[in-house]
């Protein structure tokens, strides 16, 4: 008889650790599951900015050639259509000042061009790409007494472009010798 109750109390011992050891097996597998969940989410989200900036570049590169087409095609630099002569040096002072007060979701003080001219609002794009042109007369060759100093007129061209959302902003900028 001795035997019989010691199995009856081993059994019951070992039924109670198998629900400790399938609890913790189910919340394990559960942690499992949530982590790859946000794992998943998190890529997705990476996905969704990736494509907006390669919109963003994409618009901004856009907005950039147009720039430069109109910069070789309209030789008036006075203000219009986001086109201006810089003043004499120091050019980085002029550059500096167009970066500061120029506000490219509400510009004020300058125009800004607002590119591509004549086409329909993007639905990828929150705003339509915009972009300034500089002017600046450089020395092309070197001074020779007695002669005329040669020049050669660039345009500084700088251009953003927006993604889906407007926090997207690439900014693009080239010189152009014209």
């Amino acid at each position: 008889m001795p035997c019989r109750v010691m199995l009856q109390h081993g059994a019951a011992l070992e039924r109670g650790i198998a629900l400790i050891i399938g609890l913790i097996i189910l919340a394990v597998l559960s942690l499992i599951g949530v982590a790859a969940f946000s794992v998943s989410t998190q890529e997705e989200r990476m996905a969704g900015n990736s494509r907006d900036r390669i919109r963003a570049f994409e618009a901004a590169e856009a907005a950039l050639r147009d720039c430069e087409n109109f910069a070789t095609t309209n030789a008036l630099f006075d203000g219009t259509d986001g086109s201006y002569t810089a003043p004499l040096p120091p050019l980085q002072s002029f550059t500096e000042q167009i970066q500061q007060i120029t506000n490219w979701t509400s510009p004020g003080g300058f125009t800004i061009r607002s590119v591509p001219t004549g086409t329909i609002q993007n639905p990828e794009w929150s705003q339509q790409p915009m972009c300034v042109v500089e002017q600046f007369q450089v020395q092309s060759k070197p001074i020779q007494l007695g002669s005329a100093v040669q020049t050669t007129a660039i345009a500084h061209v700088t251009a953003h472009g927006y993604g889906t959302n407007k926090k997207t902003v690439v900014q693009l900028e080239s010189y152009y010798a014209m």
